[in-house]
């Protein structure tokens, strides 16, 4: 290999390097460092379709943070699931289960936006009604030191579509769209991270 030759491929070896190096230095990257699990409660909320309303006075859930350091311009950050308790569907006790993944798309200083995939399943007289799934946005607020606790919404709106369960009818549809209440969790625990146990930290960097 001549001389010139050896220098026009150390050249290109050299700027592939380079731009690697560069494409790293950009990549966005996500991080946690606070707690990596949560226990939470939450107020009131509503579920309607068709003209028919679940009304349920409270909410409890938890959740899981994913591992960091994350690498991706969206990261599902959190699994868990919310839980609308009491619910009354037609005058008759009803309970209504949802799990949820939280893909974080952008942050604001300590919020982040993004999506919640959701699953639920309504229940009466412990037999599966009904089942919904889909999306709606979703945002998570970073806990604030030494003493205010992280919290995670849901936004009406969204797209989730109502079904029949396994068995019978479900009073709230079928193949028709979900409307859910906004919906807010506030973690009442917190665990695996540092002091004060208040949930996950999350930091978006580029």
């Amino acid at each position: 290999m001549s001389r010139t030759m050896r220098t026009i491929v150390l050249a290109t070896a050299l700027i592939s390097v380079l731009t690697g190096m560069a494409a790293s230095a950009d990549a966005v990257t996500w991080h946690n460092s606070g707690d990596t699990s949560i226990t939470a409660t939450g107020g009131p909320g509503t579920l309607s379709s068709t003209g028919v309303t679940a009304s349920c006075p409270s909410e409890s859930g938890s959740g899981s943070a994913n591992p960091t350091p994350a690498v991706g311009a969206v990261w599902t950050a959190a699994v868990g699931t919310i839980s609308f308790n009491n619910c009354l569907l037609a005058g008759i006790s009803t309970g209504v289960e949802c799990s949820y993944a939280l893909t974080a798309q952008s942050q604001t200083g300590s919020t982040v936006s993004g999506t919640l995939d959701i699953t639920c399943g309504v229940y009466q007289f412990n037999t599966k009604i009904c089942h919904a799934g889909g999306t709606v946005q979703g945002t998570y607020f970073n806990p604030v030191p030494p003493s205010t606790f992280a919290r995670v919404t849901s936004i009406t709106g969204g797209n989730v579509t109502i079904g029949n369960g396994p068995t019978g009818s479900c009073p709230l549809g079928n193949g028709d769209r979900l409307h859910i209440s906004e919906t807010t969790i506030t973690a009442t625990n917190a665990t695996g991270g540092p002091a004060p146990h208040l949930g996950p930290i999350i930091t978006r960097t580029a």
